[in-house]
């Protein structure tokens, strides 16, 4: 059953979407002095990042791909193990095994979202990552996840796929950690069908996901780039 965004997609909808085939461009790169070229993912990024409270924010094609993009851009990878809660989406923790790291299944509490003392418990030496999940509209508890991701050097990706809008003491999820994804499925809030976004206040890892979701290129590249890509990426476009 379609999730809630899906019973409002109404005519100021259908109007987007036909100014994007009008014109001609679905591309979201394109001419920025071209009258036809609307930039509609571009503006959607700016929107959304201000909305978040974030400094930067990528539009993907998936909130999986954005799981995937996020733990890209933080370095996750091969012998990292990141702690996730056992009760959530399949692509938390799918997401964690194709970025060839290891998946830390940790508990939840009444709010059925991860247990702080619980991931505390799971720590080892080889936790490099905390991936808190916001489940059903409902946010974690940041402030004390956050306080032991600064106590072990951990980093924190946010799981917002399910709660986007949604704030923590005054402050929206998804900018509260290190970076945060959400997705624009029919079974989510807000959806486009399919899509997703990454947000994140840090420059370095905001290029790094945008590498990694464009190829290996640079953030808003004009035209093509051949060269000069700091690594190897994928298409993970909106």
């Amino acid at each position: 059953m379609a999730g809630p965004g899906a019973e409002f997609i109404g005519s100021e909808e259908a109007r987007e979407v036909m100014d994007v085939l009008e014109s001609g461009y679905l591309f979201r790169y394109g001419d920025p002095r071209n009258p036809k070229f609307k930039a509609k993912v571009w503006k959607f990024e700016q929107e959304l990042a201000a909305y978040s409270g974030a400094r930067h924010a990528l539009a993907v094609n998936s909130g999986t791909s954005a799981l995937l993009t996020g733990l890209a851009a933080l370095g996750v990878g091969p012998g990292d193990e990141v702690i996730v809660p056992g009760y959530t989406f399949i692509a938390s923790i799918s997401s964690i095994i194709y970025a060839r790291a290891i998946p830390v299944l940790c508990e939840v509490d009444e709010s059925l979202t991860m247990d702080p003392a619980d991931v505390e418990a799971r720590i080892t030496p080889r936790t490099r990552a905390i991936l808190p999940v916001h489940m059903l509209g409902n946010p974690c508890r940041m402030d004390r996840l956050m306080e032991l991701a600064g106590k072990h050097k951990l980093l924190v990706l946010e799981d917002a796929a399910q709660a986007a809008g949604a704030s923590f003491q005054g402050r929206k999820v998804g900018a509260i950690g290190d970076m945060g994804i959400f997705s624009f499925n029919v079974f989510k809030t807000i959806t486009a069908g399919a899509g997703g976004a990454v947000i994140t206040s840090d420059d370095n890892y905001y290029a790094r996901a945008f590498g990694f979701h464009d190829q290996g290129h640079l953030p808003n590249r004009q035209g093509v780039e051949v060269g000069q890509r700091p690594f190897i990426g994928l298409d993970f476009r909106m």
